[in-house]
């Protein structure tokens, strides 16, 4: 008879969850999220999203997020957003009792977001250092603005600042104007996304070795990580600036001015250009010396640009479209934020998801087997007789059922 493996906890977890929901891709990781605001906390969220069981650990105050807006039914949609599908405790980490309690969350945990300033984490008597005595197997995630070990760790860091400082700003906008921030909080969003991708890494590679570690993600090197075309040709030579809607390498590849409103058109390379040219009746561009290939046209933006609008003139936004689209022609109207929320692409590929309780919110784009459908967001300390009575009545703490498991507290 051949000698069966011992089921890990989290196996046991995944069972006993087997008959009561479907399963997620992450049954039977537990996380802790002790983050606030932004990075962290979307970070945790898209594990949640995944089928995790994330705790969030937030001071008696609560995450300041809980205050900004929209205000929905008299809670935070913002905070809605980020911390959905996640369970919720109130922990005051400068109290013994209360940092015993969240040790004994640690030994039973897979991963751990925290996004404090560098520091702050060893002075309240839990650095990562401290965490992984605890548990080896720990995965501790620690997203900050410069990192845990640069000269500038302890220098306060928001979005703003980590895209002025990325070159992401000045490159940004349009040309000879002001260095622009891009319209969301990408110096939150790309470490977050980051994030969860090097804890999903990290819990592979202890499945290898057994040993958990700790990652420093900083907000600042993940944005420069994306600067993709412009940070290749700064590295080689070139000082790249803001150019618009344009494509410093591509044209066309912009907006352009319709009869009555504006298209984004995006012809990369020459074999889409004639199929541009055939659609407007302006096959002559592709005899033009300026306009019949691609690093010519490169040369000669403006005289293409006004070539282009003036094809486009005689016809509104709504005919370009239909006319660019039947000939296979990347375009696109510009679409306002509720347009994008709210078209038949929207709806038909499910952009927004609504909760239990009719809260609409943006979807995850994930789509997996094992992707779960949201929850709403823990209301401040929710679940504190819930997971208080859960550790203590475990025989073992080391060995937690999933929270899901056991009764609603009151």
């Amino acid at each position: 008879m051949t000698n069966q493996p011992t089921p890990s906890a989290a196996d046991r977890a995944a069972g006993q969850e087997e008959n009561r929901t479907p399963a997620g891709a992450l049954q039977g990781i537990r996380v802790l999220d002790l983050s606030r605001v932004l990075a962290g906390p979307f970070c945790a969220m898209i594990l949640a999203d995944l089928g995790a069981e994330v705790i969030k650990v937030e001071s008696p105050d609560g995450d300041d997020s809980r205050h900004f807006g929209p205000t929905v039914n008299g809670e935070s949609g913002y905070y809605r957003l980020f911390n959905r599908n996640k369970y919720g405790i109130t922990l005051n980490l400068k109290d013994d009792k209360d940092r015993t309690r969240l040790l004994d969350l640690v030994k039973n945990a897979d991963v751990v977001i925290e996004n404090f300033r560098p520091g702050v984490m060893g002075r309240l008597g839990i650095a990562a250092s401290t965490l992984l005595e605890v548990n080896p197997r720990l995965v501790v995630v620690s997203i900050s603005g410069f990192g845990q070990d640069s000269a500038l760790r302890n220098a306060p860091a928001y979005d703003l600042i980590a895209q002025a400082m990325s070159g992401l700003m000045s490159v940004t906008g349009w040309p000879g104007g002001q260095p622009t921030r891009a319209g969301v909080s990408l110096g939150d969003l790309i470490p977050g996304l980051y994030g969860a991708t090097a804890a999903l890494a990290a819990l592979q590679e202890r499945h290898l070795t057994g040993q958990g570690q700790h990652i420093d993600i900083a907000m600042l090197d993940s944005l420069v990580s994306i600067l993709e075309s412009v940070g290749m040709r700064a590295l080689h030579g070139e000082e790249p600036t803001a150019c618009g809607n344009d494509h410093a390498m591509s044209t066309p590849f912009s907006t352009y001015r319709t009869k009555d409103g504006t298209v984004a058109i995006a012809i990369a390379g020459d074999r889409l250009f004639p199929r541009l040219t055939q659609a407007l009746g302006r096959e002559e561009w592709l005899m033009d010396e300026r306009f019949s290939e691609q690093t010519r046209r490169n040369t000669h933006p403006v005289e293409f640009r006004a070539a282009l609008e003036d094809a486009l003139s005689t016809r509104t936004t709504e005919e370009t479209v239909s006319l660019l689209q039947e000939h296979e022609v990347p375009v696109s109207e510009v679409y306002s934020v509720t347009d994008a929320l709210t078209n038949d692409y929207a709806r038909a590929r499910g952009l927004v998801a609504v909760e239990p309780d009719g809260f609409a919110t943006l979807a995850s784009p994930i789509r997996l087997t094992g992707s779960v459908q949201p929850r709403p967001a823990p209301k401040l300390g929710e679940h504190n007789d819930r997971i208080n009575e859960w550790l203590t009545s475990s025989s073992a703490v080391a060995d937690l059922a999933p929270i899901s498991s056991t009764k609603p507290g009151v």
